[in-house]
């Protein structure tokens, strides 16, 4: 589980900080230079993208863990 978030969360950061509009690369673009709600346009883009990811891996991780999964014991033979 720890290795779960670890890589989530790695994953999660990596998106985000690229979705920054403070990079130079990004400054002179159309959404940034538009103004108004354009400019977070990308940045949320980049939240939704990390959102579903971070639902799809939770989801993943029930799949694999829910077989897995302690049951009660089957009554004894009688």
């Amino acid at each position: 589980m720890a290795h779960f978030f670890f890589w989530v969360w790695l994953l999660v950061i990596i998106v985000l900080v690229l979705a920054l509009p403070s990079w130079p690369y990004t400054r002179g673009r159309w959404p940034y230079t538009r103004g108004g709600g354009y400019r977070y346009g990308p940045s949320v883009a980049a939240a939704l993208v990390a959102l579903l990811l971070l639902i799809l891996f939770w989801l993943g991780l029930i799949a694999i863990a829910w077989p897995w999964a302690p049951s009660t014991p089957p009554p004894p033979p009688t």
